[in-house]
């Protein structure tokens, strides 16, 4: 188990009503570093910028793609998270289990598919079709 990823299963649930909140979810979650955040966020024309501008540009490309590389690797030899890509990828109009996997970090599945992950790498074992995580997130994406 990689340990970054077991770091970030910690928090029981993520539960958010707005996009500022989800995205600071998200943030906590990959453990995003603001230095890493887009040079353009500092620079002086963002002095002019709405605060939610300034949100959603308060983003850590490179953690979220180290984190997303490590979680595919992990899960993605599982049936029942090669199920999840699929169904989230179909909701681009696309196969890419990669896709799928961004899909399910997106407002509409992220908490419910943290929930997965976390039983996925705390008790692999009782991860399975009847798990109510799973079934909770299936049921959500159709």
């Amino acid at each position: 188990m990689n340990s970054s990823i077991n770091k970030n299963t910690n928090k029981t649930v993520y539960k958010y009503k707005t996009t500022k909140e989800y995205r600071e979810c998200i943030r906590q979650f990959v453990k995003m570093n603001q230095t890493n955040y887009p040079p353009v966020l500092f620079s002086p024309d963002s002095a002019e910028w709405d605060e939610e501008t300034v949100d959603e540009m308060s983003y850590d490309e490179e953690a979220m793609s180290k984190l997303l590389d490590s979680i595919y690797l992990k899960t993605k030899d599982n049936a029942l998270f090669q199920n999840i890509y699929t169904i989230a990828a179909a909701k681009m109009i696309s196969q890419d289990h990669e896709i799928g996997l961004a899909v399910a970090f997106s407002y509409d599945y992220f908490s419910s598919f943290h929930d997965c992950l976390t039983t996925f790498y705390r008790a692999p074992d009782k991860f399975t079709e009847d798990c109510s995580v799973y079934i909770g997130l299936i049921k959500k994406m159709e």
